[in-house]
This record gives structure tokens, sequence and C-alpha cells, in this order.
């Protein structure tokens, strides 16, 4: 054989041998990619809360939420990672949180730097009452006669959280600004770090004169028998109404949820929605204690706080007065306006010169073409008008919003063209349009709940801008900006639905069914009715269908329940499921009497009622507690307890059956 030369036996199997190396590699790409999948499956949703309390009070407090989120997005593991103000902004410039919940200062900040999805509010459970918004404490020591007001802080050492803090720090420098008082001028700041205790102790050690914490931790500090009553002052407390803490501020938004822009756009609708139509009572806002999640607030009094005390990002083109500018420059001043006024007078000159260049066709032609186009690409509608309310212009969206074309609208009248008639179909009066009025009085207008008509009778809601128009220093005009709120108004209501609605069987949940409560003891003691029942049920033996047959079956037996009840009602009554198989029915204007036939007949209807499940027909008994309101109720809390007292009596009797509790009489 000679040197080199290979035998052509052994060519197939070198053939072989490559085509397998190629099979593996394609095997080893793809137990890869299905790795890689599974990985990113099972990784963490990772919620990122500010830590104004203790980390390890804040980790117990919001880690339910995230097991509840768990638990209902399948193949998500939520996890809270408690974080203070610099680790916070660490974590989301590396994308190591998805969700954050903060403080409105820092959301308002983050919102000028980037793009995010603001999903919800918070809204706090304090002692029963639901709150949806929070102020900031100036807390002195009670023994301190010298610190009575808040001007008695100039020169005195006052302790803070944070500068970044909303609660702790930014309400009251707001609030001391507008009585003339600032930072490093005329009071000193000692920076403690998280969370608000270390601020409140530095004060109570001494080292500070004053502490600036949020509101609720003086009250919690007492509760847990860490402060004595009455060892702190507020200064400046204000009258709130219902608020149940001291406050030295006004009141501003709780603290918003928001997913940052990498996290997909349905984990967060889910999410939202999931939080939305959280039950009351659940074991997760127990612990969180806090009531629920609103839709998300206005939060632009937090930005003009940040903006009036020059706080980054607003810090960067401010607004300064005439008292900044003798502040800052002094003697200078004078120069300065002069140079200002030449600078202007300079221009002036340019102007008048620059029109000479050209003639006035040429200006007007231009000037023609750069509105036409700028309007042609707004995506909202513009339309002018003339001193008569006649349309002088209009752009396509507008026209492809209204189903007119330009020739049907420039030259007519806009309210007797498309704004005629209101949402109900009143006519509308061209003296209550607000073009009308802006036309006569020269002041602009918003307007958010306006009704516009198509050319094919439809119409829909809209908000509108006007802005009027001067020539000359008399009225010529107006300019109205609208954009249709169809969507917003469809995505409103059904969040208001997820918010009030009980996700299993559509009935008003908890929440819900406790405002229709409070409006029917109102319509009582206004004397509306003369009578009205209450009624509370409970499935008789539940745990025994979810143990025996699972929860999908006892699901099931809700919801077949559920729709007999409400096909067992008048349309002014009412039915909501307060919990697990816990349901109760408002009997507008019946009677006592009344109300036991009702309870009866509906008893009878469900002890002979199969209720389909997987697992076949399934039958359940159900006890009823029955009471009346009373105008002698002081709130519906005790109507309630009087109803569920007889509905333990019905259960504690056998079950199956209704008992009744009498009302309190005069």
């Amino acid at each position: 054989m000679i040197d080199g030369a290979r035998p052509a036996r052994c060519q197939p199997a070198a053939d072989g041998w490559f085509v397998g190396r190629r099979a593996g590699r394609w095997t080893a790409a793809l137990l890869l990619l299905g790795w890689q999948l599974a990985w990113a499956a099972s990784e963490p949703v990772r919620i990122g809360v500010l830590a104004f309390r203790p980390k390890d009070e804040m980790l117990a407090r919001w880690q339910p939420t995230a097991d509840y989120l768990s638990a209902k997005i399948p193949g998500r593991q939520f996890t809270v990672l408690a974080l203070n103000y610099a680790e916070l902004e660490q974590a989301i410039l590396a994308r190591q949180v998805d969700f954050v919940l903060t403080n409105p200062a820092h959301y308002v900040s983050m919102m000028r730097r980037s793009s995010l999805s603001t999903l919800a509010t918070l809204v706090e459970n304090e002692g029963g009452r639901q709150v949806t918004s929070f102020g900031g404490v100036i807390a002195v020591p009670a023994g301190r006669g010298d610190l009575q007001r808040e001007e008695d802080l100039r020169g005195k050492t006052i302790a803070t959280p944070d500068h970044q803090s909303f609660g702790g720090f930014l309400m009251q420098a707001y609030e001391l600004k507008q009585l003339g008082l600032v930072e490093s001028r005329d009071y000193r700041v000692l920076m403690t770090g998280m969370p608000h205790d270390a601020a409140f102790q530095a004060m109570m050690d001494g080292r500070a004169d004053a502490a600036f914490v949020r509101t609720g931790l003086i009250e919690s500090l007492v509760q847990a028998g860490r402060l004595e009553p009455g060892a702190v002052r507020v200064l400046n407390a204000q009258a709130l109404g219902d608020f149940p803490y001291r406050s030295s501020t006004r009141l501003y938004p709780e603290w918003p949820l928001l997913a940052l822009s990498h996290v997909d756009q349905q984990v967060a609708r889910r999410v939202a929605a999931l939080l939305y139509s959280l039950p009351d009572g659940h074991p997760a806002a127990v612990a969180g204690h806090y009531a629920g999640w609103a839709i998300p607030a206005d939060y632009e009094s937090v930005r003009l706080v940040l903006e009036d005390l020059r706080i980054p990002p607003f810090d960067k083109q401010p607004t300064f007065t005439a008292d900044d500018v003798i502040a800052r420059y002094g003697a200078e001043a004078a120069p300065l306006l002069l140079a200002i006024l030449a600078v202007v007078l300079l221009t002036i000159l340019l102007l008048l010169v620059s029109r000479r260049l050209g003639t006035e066709r040429q200006r007007a032609a231009a000037q023609a073409e750069e509105r036409q186009r700028l309007l042609a690409s707004l995506g909202e509608g513009v339309f002018g008008v003339d001193a008569d309310n006649h349309c002088t212009f209009i752009n396509p969206a507008a026209l492809e919003m209204l189903g007119f074309s330009a020739g049907e609208v420039v030259g007519a009248d806009q309210h007797q063209l498309f704004h005629h008639h209101r949402r109900d179909g009143e006519f509308y009066a061209p003296a209550d349009c607000p073009v009308t009025m802006t036309l006569g009085d020269g002041k602009a207008r918003k307007v958010d709940d306006e009704w516009l008509q198509r050319k094919d009778g439809s119409g829909f809601p809209a908000a509108l801008t006007i802005t009027p128009i001067a020539e000359s220093g008399r009225r010529a005009g107006a300019v109205v900006v609208f954009r249709d709120l169809t969507e917003q108004k469809r995505l409103e209501a059904e969040l208001l639905r997820l918010a009030t609605t009980d996700f299993l069987t559509g009935l008003p949940n908890r929440r819900r069914f406790l405002e229709q409560l409070d409006l029917e003891l109102a319509r009582l003691r206004r004397g509306l009715v003369a009578s009205s029942a209450l009624l509370m049920l409970d499935l008789d033996h539940f745990k025994k269908i979810n143990d025996r047959f699972g929860h999908p079956a006892g699901d099931s037996v809700l919801q077949h329940f559920s729709a007999l009840l409400r096909e067992s009602l008048r349309r002014v009554d009412t039915a909501g499921r307060l919990g697990g198989e816990e349901f109760a029915v408002i009997l507008a204007g019946s009677s006592m009497a009344s109300a036991c036939l009702y309870a009866e007949r509906l008893r009878e209807q469900v002890a002979t009622t199969a209720f389909r499940s997987a697992h076949g027909s399934l039958t359940v008994t159900v006890s009823v507690g029955v009471t009346v309101l009373s105008d002698l109720d002081s709130t519906t809390a005790v109507a309630l307890a009087r109803a569920d007292l007889a509905l333990y009596r019905a259960k504690s009797a056998g079950r199956n059956r209704v008992e009744t509790a009498q009302p309190p009489q005069a």
C-alpha cells in the first residue's frame, strides 16, 4: 500500500462518522434550547418594594401578595425584594426587578426618565377604613416648648430617612418652603437612611430637634408598645376629614405599582386584573395591611411638588421668579435685564428686516403649507372656528372620526353640525357649548366629558381642549383639539367591573355589596322605603365537596348556586358573594315576614336542585339568617352582625333551615 493512501473500504465509515457528528451537534443544540426555554419559564418574577420600614417587615408584608400572584399565574413564580433607594435604583437599571412598588415621588421621577406601565394604586386598610392617600408628619418631642410652630424650626436640625423620601422629606420641605424656610439656609438635615424608624429614633435620642416621617408611623409605634402615648407632638396638625392619622401636610395619592418596559404586557395586564379582583379579607391583603387596589391615581400634585423643590429630573430647566433672580444675582440683576431687553429689541429688528426680504404672499403660502402638513400629521382631531362659530379648517384625523368631508365642515356651524346633542339624546343648547363660551369670554377650556355626533347619527365621548385666538387685541376665533375617548371609557368600565365583581360567580364582591347595603340603609333613614331585609346565606358542609371532589367541583356548585340565587331575585334586589361559600342578599322594601317566605322558598329550591359538575350531579343545602334594617342601626356592620348571628343559630340548630334576628326597637 502506498503511503498516505486509504483503503476503499474505509470511505463509507468516514462518511458515517461525519453524518453522526453533525446529528450529534443538532441534538445538543436542541437540548440546549429546551434547557434555556425551561429556565426562562421558571425564572422568578421580581417585585422591588421600597423599604420605608425595616426590610424584614416589608418582606413579611408583601410576600403573601407575591404568593397570591404565583398561585394565580401558572408557570410564574413571584418574589419580593425589599430595597432602599440606592438598591432599588440599581436593581431597576440592571433589570433585576420586573415590577416596582414605590413612593409617588420616586414613581414620578421614573416616569420622567423612561416609559413605564402604571398598573394600580394601593388602597390602604387603616383601622377598617379604606385610604388612598397619605401625608407627611413633622414630629417634635412633647417636652420641647420652644417648638410650637413650623417657623420655630429655623436654625434647628431635622432628621429624615432620605432626601428622596416623599412622605419622609419632600412633603414637609414643600410646606416649609411655602413659609419661606429653605433647607441648608434655614435648617439643617440629618439623613439617617431607611427605614423611617431611624429618623424618628434620632429625634428621640436627642441627635435632632425634629423628625420628618410618613403618616401612620407614630400611631404604629404606639400600638406596638415602642412609644408612650403623648411622647411626641405633631406640628401644623391638619384637619383632614376622616383621614385616620395626624398629618402636618396636605394628602397625596398612595403608592403606585408599575411594570418596567421589559415586562411582557400580557403578564402585566394579568397582574393588574388579579390585584383589582383581590377579594376583601384575602390573606394577602390582611398580611399587607391593605384593602385592595384601585385604578391608577392622578399624580400631578406630586409632580408639582418635585418641580417646586427642583428635585431631579425637574432641576434641568427651573422656572425662575422675580424673587429668584433678585436673590441669586443681586446687584447684577439690572444689567442682566438690560442685556435681555437689548436681545429682545435686536430680535425684533431682525424680524422686521426678514419681513422685508420676502413678499406677503410667499410668507402666507408657506405658513398655509406648513399648517396643513402639521394638521395632517396629528393623530388627534383639530378644527378651527371664527368669531361666529363657523369652521375655518379641519384636519384629516377629525374628518375620519366624524365621518364628514372637508367641504361639509368648512364654513358650517360646528355646534349645529356635530355637537348638537348630549350623550342621552338631550338637545345641547349652543349657549352651553364650551366652544361658544370661549368665543364669548376669551378663556381657554378643557372638557373631559363631551359628546360628538358622527355624520351617520352615531356618537362618541370626547375630550376637548379649546384655545382662543386673538387678532389685534380682539377675539377672532378658537382652535379646538379633541380625541375619541371610546376605548378609554371601555377600559375604565372594565376595570371598574373587575374591581367590584366576584370573578368566579359574577355577583358583586364584598366591597360592592357593602356599598349597596350602605345605600339601602340611607334610603331607609330618608323614608324612601318602609323596610328592607338583609339575608346571610351559607352552603352547608361545602368543605366536604372540595375535599371529596376537588375545588373545580366546588367552583361549579358555587356558580350554579349563584345563578339560581340571581334568578330568584327582583331587579331592585342585590345579591353578593362575601367570600368562600358565604353569600348575602338585600331585599329592598321587604318586611321580615316576606323575607322569611322568600328564604324558605329558596332553601327548598336549593335542597331539591341537583347541581351539575364533572363528577355528576351534586346536592347541597343552605342555611339562612334573616333580619331587617333599622334606622337605629348605627352602621351597616351592626345589621350584618345581626344577620350573621341568625345564620349561626340556623347552622347550630342542624343546618338547612332559616332563622331570624329582630332589629332593635325604639
